[in-house]
């Protein structure tokens, strides 16, 4: 029996867990939903030495064979090669090439697989290099173990869990992230991260509708320690009832608190430098560590006119060979607030870099920095107007930054009026939001509805006989019609078609121009496709299973669209249990 419903911010700097007792395992059944609560997480904060904290700093670090006693990685669950958490990010600053961070980013590198052997990208002779997949299975294992550590009783793979992962993650990410969950044994669901914001903010709402009219447009901004995401919700009429439904995601932006603390690194390292100070490759990652805290307390205290940074160096005597500088108020008033938050105007776009023909393999980070750019870009882009805003995101505690959004948002906006909504705590809201998404999913309550804004229609040949000049004409099959709600159930196309297995075949897509409900199987004819708009196509191979290369094989189709915007299309064979799954991001068309 699920007892519990969990909700796991797997994030990129900082993970954190959730978790409500379900309906089902209280002994009293119509008593309010259950509290939300957190689960704090065992790991090291120094050798031999386990806290548990609320947040897990998502950090792997390999230490060498002969920095700890076999007694000092010693966990509550058990022994560890590797260690993750607190004291991995603190290693990490002092000794390169044994740290991996950002895993999440990685998973949808352009040009990296999920499953390569690449990090860290910095890794010393002696350390072996991990994928992307495999530090994500290393997170999630240690939260489960922290969850297993306090329950005993109430096995997490037989739970209701949650996962949350960027609103603009592809789909090869989302695969690998559920992968990664399946092979410790959860069966988990996906949620965006801005939506499972907007869920944690619903929460603390005695009546949520008291805040919201119909066709306002809710902005959530949520900058996380490596991405920026972006998301558009409406308040709509449902029947005479306000309801909710979102209706735009960003794209992947590459750019949040990193790279704050990288900006202020280089500013350092070149001060440094002209005082004659040349720092060496490892200490780059002490300074960025010691620039991380100094930000912090400048940010949290206005007042404070400077902070000092102190950079290890080697020697005898580590207090007598350490490198100090100081970190002023000013450049941090310069360097983070006039250069990710500068002004911007409605219609600007965010500005694109040229590219080396050259780079080393690391992550695709942004090239402008200027979040408020970002956000330009998408509302002119969708062409929407929001009347309120909710920011996420552990940036968002200094609330300088939180007041200068809030000024350049009231600049773009013009005459336009809007209302910053309160947020949940923004280094938890994330896991709180998605231990309620599922609450709400199983027991009932407000649900944000994100239904299909097109008709969505796959290219099927017609088989013709040879005319010169004139390839085979395509007609468009209804898969998915407008409205149609994410994460429903799956539909069957009423006809059987032909399916070429065993080599590379391109699958091609549509999308209605207009918002006229289609039905699906419904039919375009090749004559007509001009009304409907043309997607990226497809290339994949298909596994030809019992069949020989290049076979046509008779199935049947169905259809349906995941709770994260995926087109999925199964193609059953008639004469066997084989099938075939085609994925199509409708979300990025």
């Amino acid at each position: 029996m699920n007892q519990y419903f969990i909700g796991i911010d797997l994030g990129t700097t900082h993970s954190a867990v959730y978790y409500s007792q379900s309906a089902q395992a209280s002994s009293d059944t119509h008593s309010m939903p259950a509290a939300i609560q957190q689960l704090l997480i065992p790991q090291f904060i120094a050798a031999g030495q386990v806290d548990a904290r609320p947040l897990l700093p998502s950090f792997v670090y390999f230490p060498h064979q002969s920095e700890f006693l076999d007694s000092d990685l010693q966990l509550p669950w058990g022994s560890t090669s590797s260690v993750v958490g607190q004291l991995a990010r603190e290693l990490g600053a002092k000794s390169a090439g044994r740290l991996v961070q950002s895993a999440k980013s990685w998973l949808c590198h352009a040009r990296v697989n999920a499953d390569e052997a690449v990090l860290p990208v910095d890794a010393l002779p002696e350390v072996q290099k991990v994928s992307p997949a495999q530090v994500t299975e290393t997170l999630l294992s240690h939260l489960v173990s922290a969850w297993e550590h306090q329950f005993p009783n109430a096995p997490i793979a037989e739970q209701t869990v949650v996962i949350t992962v960027p609103a603009s993650f592809d789909p090869a990410a989302r695969t690998i992230t559920e992968q990664a969950a399946a092979k410790i044994g959860l069966r988990a669901r996906l949620i965006e991260e801005p939506l499972a914001a907007f869920y944690a903010w619903l929460s603390d709402q005695q009546n949520w509708t008291d805040s919201l009219d119909v066709n306002e447009h809710i902005l959530v901004v949520d900058v996380g320690g490596g991405t920026t995401d972006l998301s558009l919700i409406k308040a709509v009429d449902q029947e005479g009832a306000l309801g909710l439904e979102r209706v735009a995601v960003g794209r992947h932006i590459l750019l949040g608190g990193d790279n704050m603390d990288l900006t202020l690194t280089y500013h350092m390292a070149a001060q440094l430098a002209q005082n004659g100070t040349n720092l060496e490759p490892w200490q780059i990652s002490g300074l960025t560590q010691a620039c991380r805290e100094a930000k912090e307390r400048l940010l949290s205290n206005p007042d404070l006119q400077d902070a000092s940074v102190v950079v290890p160096s080697r020697g005898r005597s580590l207090f007598n060979n350490s490198i100090k500088a100081t970190l002023t108020q000013n450049d941090v008033q310069q360097l983070l607030i006039d250069g990710f938050f500068p002004q911007a105007t409605l219609s600007e776009q965010a500005q694109k870099n040229a590219r080396s023909g050259f780079s080393t393999i690391n992550l695709e980070y942004e090239g402008d920095p200027a979040i408020t750019r970002h956000i330009s870009e998408f509302l002119s882009q969708h062409d929407v107007t929001p009347s309120k805003i909710l920011l996420n995101g552990g940036v968002f505690n200094a609330s300088v930054i939180r007041s200068t959004l809030e000024a350049r948002l009231a600049y773009m906006l013009g005459d336009s009026k809007f209302t910053m909504l309160t947020p949940s705590h923004l280094d938890h809201a994330v896991a709180k939001g998605a231990t309620y998404y599922a609450q709400v999913q199983a027991q009932g309550g407000v649900k944000v509805k994100s239904g299909l804004a097109a008709n969505y229609y796959i290219g099927v040949a017609s088989p013709m006989p040879a005319i010169p000049g004139m390839a085979p004409p395509v007609d468009a099959i209804c898969v998915a019609p407008f409205g149609l709600e994410e994460g429903s159930e799956e539909q069957m196309l009423p006809n059987e078609f032909s399916l070429v297995v065993g080599e590379s075949v391109t699958f091609r897509f549509f999308q209605s121009q207009s918002s006229d409900v289609d039905e699906v199987g419904n039919v375009v004819s090749s004559f007509s496709l001009g009304q409907l708009n043309e997607l990226n196509p497809l290339s994949i191979r298909l596994d030809a299973g019992h069949y020989h290369e290049g076979d046509m094989v008779r199935v049947y189709l169905t259809a349906r669209v995941t709770e994260l915007g995926l087109l999925l299309l199964q193609a059953h064979d008639t004469q066997s249990d084989l099938s075939w799954t085609i994925e199509f991001q409708v979300r990025e068309a």
